[in-house]
C-alpha cells in the first residue's frame, strides 16, 4: 500500500490555475486623474499640460467607441478648429502697428495653442459620450467640486502665506532658457500668490494652484456653479449650511483677488440663480439663497472687505493697459476680418508712448501681446472677425440647444456657457478654464441625446 502510494504522480501547480487579480480601472478615471489630483499635477509643475495627457487615453477610449455621439454645436466649434489651421497661411504676414518677431519663437506657442484646443474638444466627446451608468453625473460634480475647495484652498493660502513657492521637478528638468521665460515660468513653478502693485501698494492676488490670479478666477467661478449645484441637489439641511459656509469663507479670496471680472460674473450667477429660482416658483429655495445674499452682504459691510473694493474701483491703472492692447485686437481683426494673422504679436509701445519697449529698468513694460487681455480678443487678431463669431457661436448655440434641459445640472451649464463669453472679454480661456467649460457643457449635453440601442437579443 505505501509502495503504490509512492507511485502515484504528484499534482503540480499548473500557470493556468493561478489567476492573479488584474487591475480594472473604472469608466472615467482620465477625467478623476485630471480632477481630482490635479493639485498633484500642479506640484509637479504639470498643472498647466496636465490636461493634454490625459487626452491621450481618452482618445483611445473615443477610437474604439462607435459611433461617437457627437454634441450640439460640434460643427461650429470643428469648423472653427479647421478656421485655426488655415489662418496659419498669413503668419509670415506683417500685421500693421505690431512686431514680426521670430517666425520659429512664435511656433512652439502657436503649436501648444493648438494642442490645447484639440484637448478640449477631446474632453467634450469624451464625456458626451460616457453613459449615465457609466459615469454618473454626480460622480462628477463631486470631482469638480473637489477642484473647487482646492482652489478655495489656493487662495487662503496666498493670503495667509503670499510668498509661498517651491521649484518643481518639471522646472528642473526644462532647458535654463525655458524655464526663465515669464509666461513659461509662472505656468510650471508652483506658488500660492502673484504678488502685484495693483492699490498702489504690493498685494498679493490668489494663483494657487493655476499659476495666474486671471486663471484663479475664471476656474474657481465656473467650478463653484457645479459646487453649489453638487451641494444644492441633496434637499439636506445639513448639505445646504455646509455650502452656506464654504461660500462665505470663499468670499474672502475672491475679494482679496481683486479681479473686477470674477465680481461681475458672481454677480451675474447671483442674478441668474434668482431669476430662475422665481420662474420655478421654489419659494423655500428663493428665501434660503436672498437670506444667504443677505448674510453675505452685511459681513462684507462689516468686514475690511468693502475697503478692498473701494480701493480697487480707485485704483484703475491696467485699464488703459487693456484699452490699448484691446484696441490693436480689434484693428488688427478689421485689417484681416476673413482668417486674421494666425497667432498673436507683439503691439508697438504702450499706451503711454509708442516708444515704450522693455529695458533693463522694466522687463515688462510695452511689448504686449495682443490678445494677452482677453481670449476674444486673441482670436479676433488671430483668426479675424468671422473667427470670433465661429467661437462665440458655439457656446451661444450650446446655451440655445441646452435650454431644453430644465434640470439643475441644464441650468448651470447654460450659466457657464454665459459665463464663459463673458469671461473672454477679460481672461484667457486657455489653458485652463475652456476644459471646465467644454466639461460642462458636456455633462448637459448627455441628457438631450437619445439612449444608446441596447443589443437584440438572439432569436
Amino acid at each position: 500500500m505505501l509502495l503504490a502510494d509512492r507511485t502515484l504522480p504528484r499534482a503540480r501547480p499548473t500557470t493556468t490555475s493561478i489567476r492573479r487579480p488584474r487591475l480594472r480601472l473604472g469608466p472615467g478615471w482620465p477625467l478623476w486623474g485630471a480632477l481630482v489630483l490635479y493639485p498633484l499635477w500642479w506640484a509637479l509643475g504639470l498643472g498647466a499640460f496636465e490636461f493634454i495627457l490625459f487626452a491621450i487615453p481618452m482618445s483611445w477610449m473615443l477610437l474604439k467607441h462607435r459611433p461617437i455621439k457627437l454634441p450640439p454645436g460640434i460643427w461650429i466649434w470643428v469648423a472653427f478648429l479647421i478656421w485655426n489651421v488655415v489662418s496659419l497661411v498669413m503668419l509670415p504676414a506683417h500685421a500693421p502697428g505690431t512686431l514680426d518677431g521670430s517666425l520659429s519663437g512664435r511656433a512652439l506657442s502657436l503649436a501648444l495653442r493648438m494642442i490645447q484646443l484639440a484637448t478640449a474638444t477631446v474632453f467634450l466627446l469624451y464625456i458626451v459620450n460616457l453613459t449615465k451608468e457609466e459615469l454618473p453625473p454626480r460622480r462628477i460634480l463631486k470631482w469638480m467640486s473637489v477642484l473647487f475647495l482646492v482652489t478655495v484652498a489656493g487662495g487662503l493660502l496666498a493670503l495667509a502665506k503670499p510668498h509661498f513657492e517651491f521649484t518643481s521637478p518639471m522646472e528642473l528638468l526644462l532647458p535654463h532658457h525655458i524655464a526663465t521665460n515669464t509666461y513659461v515660468n509662472t505656468l510650471v513653478h508652483p506658488a500660492a500668490a502673484q504678488v502685484q502693485d495693483v492699490l498702489g501698494f504690493e498685494a498679493p492676488r490668489p494663483a494657487a494652484p493655476w499659476g495666474y490670479t486671471n486663471l484663479w478666477g475664471n476656474n474657481l467661478s465656473l467650478l463653484l456653479i457645479w459646487f453649489c449645484v453638487y451641494m444644492w441637489e441633496p434637499k439636506v439641511l445639513r448639505s445646504h449650511v455646509r455650502l452656506a459656509l464654504v461660500l462665505l469663507v470663499a468670499l474672502i479670496p475672491v475679494v482679496y483677488s481683486l479681479n473686477r471680472g470674477l465680481w461681475f460674473g458672481v454677480i451675474a450667477s447671483i442674478a441668474f440663480i434668482i431669476l430662475r429660482l422665481a420662474r420655478r416658483g421654489d419659494v423655500r429655495a428663493t428665501l434660503i439663497t436672498v437670506s444667504a445674499i443677505a448674510v453675505g452682504a452685511i459681513l462684507f459691510l462689516a468686514t475690511p472687505l468693502n475697503h478692498v473694493v473701494e480701493q480697487r474701483a480707485s485704483h484703475g491703472r491696467s485699464n488703459s493697459i487693456r484699452a490699448f492692447v484691446d484696441d490693436a485686437s480689434f484693428r488688427g481683426a478689421v485689417d484681416s476680418p476673413l482668417i486674421g494673422w494666425g497667432d498673436s504679436r507683439k503691439v508697438i509701445g504702450s499706451s503711454q508712448s509708442i516708444a515704450v519697449g522693455p529695458s533693463e529698468a522694466c522687463p515688462l513694460c510695452g511689448g504686449v501681446n495682443v490678445g494677452s487681455a482677453g481670449e476674444i480678443w486673441l482670436v479676433m487678431f488671430s483668426q479675424g472677425l468671422l473667427g470670433a463669431a465661429m467661437y462665440a457661436g458655439f457656446f451661444a448655440v450650446a446655451w440655445w440647444r441646452l435650454r431644453f434641459d430644465t434640470s439643475l445640472i441644464g441650468a448651470g451649464a447654460r450659466l457657464i456657457t454665459i459665463l464663459t463669453v463673458f469671461y473672454t472679454f477679460f481672461y484667457n480661456n486657455l489653458p485652463t478654464g475652456l476644459m471646465i467649460s467644454m466639461l460642462s457643457i458636456g455633462i448637459a449635453s448627455r441628457n438631450l441625446l437619445p439612449p444608446a440601442p441596447t443589443p437584440a437579443e438572439p432569436a
